[in-house]
């Protein structure tokens, strides 16, 4: 039985910070560190860091628009 205890949702928001810092590098051509400090200090990572948002059981698109949009907009 899946039991969702905080390690689990800490390797979640691990992998899903990867995949997205991956896919907005690879998207936008940027250079993975930088991609990855943009991320860790995006209003995206504070949402999906943040256990009780819930945001690692959303769409993961819906978070790389969100980090997209927080870079190209400012």
């Amino acid at each position: 039985m899946f039991v969702l205890t905080e390690k689990v949702i800490d390797s979640a928001i691990d992998t899903i910070s990867g995949y997205i810092v991956s896919v907005v590098s690879a998207e936008t051509g940027k250079p993975i560190e930088e991609i990855t400090e943009a991320f860790l200090a995006s209003d995206a990572y504070m949402l999906l860091s943040d256990a009780e948002t819930g945001y690692y059981w959303d769409t993961i698109s819906e978070l790389i628009d969100k980090f997209k949009m927080e870079i190209y907009c400012g």
